[in-house]
């Protein structure tokens, strides 16, 4: 009668988990650009922020956020997979959560191969470094004159690595079910301390 959610079934598809980590790169543009409208918008207030606190600032508010959104997107998907694999369900792939961050990242890296290769179209290389930017906007800075052109086209590369190390690492503890919150909430049993929780 009613239809049963595809973790509960005992289908986890690879497509499904790194599709919620690419939903999470598209969650954190629009945060990103409701960020720069809201600080472009201070001089309406007589606040001028300067281009490099600007970067910085979103910068550093997108990379938070979305290192938080990942890691609780991975841990959930490991701490599901353990009762499918439990119950035997699915077959227990410990590099599940890697493999996902990886794949979601394919429109990134896809951006990267067209910067390297100079087009001699204008538009093509400034649709191809906006889309780069929207897509990797955490990494904005390392466009910003801070390395030389060769670095920067190494660099390129370097925000793809994110996804599968944060991932990763959640995936593989969402599936021991240890819960990093619990670390730092809890107190020891016996130290004349109340747990917080």
């Amino acid at each position: 009668m009613f239809k049963r959610r595809a973790e509960e079934s005992g289908k986890s598809s690879m497509f499904r988990f790194t599709f919620s980590i690419f939903y999470v790169h598209i969650i954190n543009i629009i945060i990103m650009l409701v960020l720069a409208m809201l600080l472009n918008n201070l001089d309406l207030v007589g606040i001028t922020v300067p281009d490099r606190v600007f970067t910085v600032v979103v910068s550093a508010v997108c990379m938070v956020l979305y290192l938080i959104m990942t890691y609780i997107e991975g841990w959930r998907r490991g701490e599901r997979d353990y009762n499918l694999v439990l119950y035997g369900h699915m077959d227990y792939n410990k590099f599940r959560g890697i493999i996902a961050g990886a794949l979601s990242q394919i429109p990134g890296v896809l951006c990267a191969i067209i910067l390297l290769f100079p087009s001699e179209s204008a538009v093509a290389m400034r649709f191809s470094r906006f889309f780069y930017a929207n897509f990797n906007f955490i990494f904005a800075l390392m466009d910003a004159g801070t390395f030389s052109y060769a670095i920067t086209k190494v660099l390129y590369f370097v925000p793809a690595l994110l996804a599968p190390v944060v991932v990763g690492i959640s995936y593989h503890l969402g599936y021991a079910r240890i819960r990093l919150s619990d670390k730092i909430i809890w107190r020891k049993p016996g130290d004349g301390r109340t747990n917080l929780r």
